[in-house]
Parts: structure tokens; sequence; C-alpha cells
């Protein structure tokens, strides 16, 4: 079976207002959305084992989203500068005719 993504560019955000990240087209031939995946990373002026975190939200004028709102997982920034990504998807089951646009936004919790 093939698994179809779809993937967004990293956008700098570290604002607690919403702020709109990207805007996804889905593909003519996706018919469900079973899952969503989405992270942050700690930017510059975060200090040493300071958490961050917020909650990504997905909007659509095409499907009906309530909106969906999920947590993203703590960001903490280690004094070695590695980073560890959480590969948690969140399960949804949306179904869609193709074509949709969603749009992104995340809430951090500091800015």
């Amino acid at each position: 079976m093939t698994t179809k993504a779809q993937v967004s560019a990293a956008t700098a955000c570290g604002d607690t207002v919403k702020t709109l990240i990207d805007t996804i087209t889905l593909p003519q031939n996706v018919k469900r959305i079973v899952g969503v995946w989405a992270h942050a990373l700690a930017g510059p002026g975060t200090t040493t084992l300071e958490n961050v975190t917020g909650i990504v939200e997905f909007e659509s004028d095409d499907i009906p989203l309530v909106p969906l709102q999920l947590p993203l997982d703590c960001v903490a920034v280690l004094t070695s500068g590695s980073v560890a990504l959480n590969p948690r998807v969140w399960p949804v089951n949306l179904p869609v005719n193709g074509g949709e646009k969603i749009k992104g936004y995340v809430t951090m919790d500091m800015a």
C-alpha cells in the first residue's frame, strides 16, 4: 500500500498569538487524512532547559474542521545543542475529496 504524505516548509515562529505557518493543498487523489504530525524546535534566545510548548491548529474553508487543535510536545533546549524529534502522529479520520486547502497555525506559550 502506498503511503502519501505532504510536508510544509519550516517557518520561524515564536509568538504567543495565533500565527499562520502555511497553507497545504491536498493532492487530488487523497480521500482521507489518517494522521497529523507537528513539532517545534527551540530557537536562539531560549535558555538551557527552558521548556516551550504550544498549540497547532488546522482550519479549512473547504472541509469541516472544527477547528482541529493539537498540543505540541514540549521543546527543551539541551546544552549539547542536539535535537530530538518526537515521532508522535495524532490519529485522525477526516474524509476529504482531494484538492482542499488546509491552513496550519501555531500559538506558542512564550515569545
